[in-house]
């Protein structure tokens, strides 16, 4: 027999082998899966399992990517080796800065496919050094498509490396439990963006539009039918005492109605009984008590607030040692701010000083963000933050300065003069003239 016949014939064995196999592979996976309920997690580790198996891989995972931050990390995996190391090879957050053909892979939604790491040692040193520390003599990974969100990765497998289909259609399977998962969180959340737990907890936003959340609902502003209704929550609110009397309440809030016939505490109780009605459709507890001390907050309730989270964000981005850690709970802190506090009153005497405080907040945590992003460069991030929050706050300098800087570093010099002609009509004098100082 000719050499040429015996290496057909041997391709012909393994193009069998390998078919047989992958029947195999997708009807067990097919019986552990099919009319079966499974979380999410548990789907996606049936499936990498059946990956490691069909490719004789010591690992597969999935992994995060996030292209605009430049950094991916596992989130879900499946280990065949007698001790996982995972977490420990692997750091918190891991850098794409020196993986150009990984992160082309990803946003073409190109297979990835490393046969031999010893092959790339000389061409991609950092990429190389990368394959050492994680132990990858070979490796083949599948972006999740459509969404460049994260990619399938098996590592070391010794049989069909190149037999993408098999990883592809895993692909699609694992998607659907990661689309699963992002649904199960957002639904756990769409009520309560302090993921609310029990019937006690009651998170208030301030933020723009007044929305009060429980884990029945959402009672937005326009429910309570009466501007003076949200005033007075937003005044308790804001209050360091423990109870108000109607007295207080009106000469911070509405002085211009002390000498009406009708007693102070007489149209207090009106706005409390009015709220009362309008709570009792998202709760089955009284949210405001009248004591003899005066009006308090139920304290059965845990109640929380938006300000209060973005000041404790605030002080932890601070604190923060990490970077990334920083940027994440910057991008927290200004997500929260959605305007003015109580951008209804806006301008009303008893709410200028906390609004304009925390709209200085949320314009220095913008461009602490921005800050950091630019020294990610992260200029796509960077440019979506800075749109975001000039709509917020117009006002901030600052904001323009960094969105412009990012323009000009990725030489995109038509957009950086069009955001510089934009500032220059909404910035008073004095402020356009220190933005072109900074940018000198």
């Amino acid at each position: 027999m000719r050499q040429s016949d015996s290496v057909s014939e041997e391709l012909d064995t393994e193009n069998v082998q390998c078919a047989l196999d992958f029947e195999n592979t997708m009807n067990n996976l097919e019986t552990q899966l099919y009319y079966r309920h499974l979380p999410p997690k548990e789907v996606a580790l049936r499936v990498m399992e059946a990956a490691c198996k069909f490719y004789d891989a010591d690992w597969c995972g999935l992994i995060q990517v996030d292209l605009d931050l430049g950094l991916w990390k596992p989130l879900w995996w499946h280990n065949e080796c007698q001790e996982d190391k995972t977490t420990i090879l692997t750091n918190e957050f891991e850098s794409s800065e020196f993986l150009d053909r990984w992160v082309k892979a990803v946003r073409r939604g190109t297979p990835m496919v490393v046969s031999d790491a010893e092959e790339v040692k000389d061409l991609y040193p950092d990429e190389y050094q990368l394959y050492e520390r994680l132990g990858i003599k070979s490796v083949l990974a599948i972006p999740l498509e459509p969404r460049q969100i994260a990619l399938i990765a098996v590592r070391n497998p010794q049989r069909y490396i190149h037999q993408t289909s098999m990883l592809k259609l895993l692909a699609y399977v694992l998607l659907a439990a990661y689309n699963d998962k992002r649904m199960a969180d957002s639904l756990s959340m769409a009520f309560s963006p302090e993921n609310i737990k029990s019937s006690h907890d009651v998170f208030i936003s301030l933020f723009g539009e007044l929305k009060i959340y429980t884990s029945r609902g959402v009672l937005p502003e326009s429910d309570l039918k009466s501007p003076k209704i949200s005033r007075l929550l937003t005044f308790i609110l804001l209050s360091k005492k423990k109870a108000l009397s109607s007295l207080e309440i009106v000469q911070e809030i509405w002085p211009e109605e002390l000498e009406d016939k009708d007693e102070p505490g007489k149209k207090i109780k009106q706005l409390v009984y009015r709220l009362r009605q309008a709570f009792s459709i998202i709760s089955d507890e009284q949210l405001i008590l009248s004591t003899p001390s005066g009006y308090q907050f139920n304290p059965d309730l845990h109640i929380t607030t938006d300000f209060q989270r973005f000041d404790e964000l605030c002080i932890a981005a601070a604190k923060a040692t990490s970077a990334i850690n920083k940027v994440r709970l910057l991008e927290k802190a200004a997500s929260l701010y959605q305007g003015k506090l109580l951008s209804a009153a806006n301008g009303e005497h008893w709410l200028v000083h906390y609004a304009n405080r925390y709209h200085l907040a949320f314009m220095s945590t913008v461009n602490e963000l921005l800050k950091q992003l630019m020294d990610f460069h992260a200029y796509d991030l960077l440019h979506q933050d800075a749109a975001l929050a000039l709509t917020i706050a117009p006002e901030n300098t600052k904001a323009y300065y960094w969105l412009i800087c990012s323009y000009r570093k990725q030489h995109m010099d038509e957009l950086a003069s069009g955001e510089l002609a934009a500032a220059k009509q909404k910035l008073p004098e004095d402020e356009y003239q220190k933005l072109l100082s900074l940018l000198e």
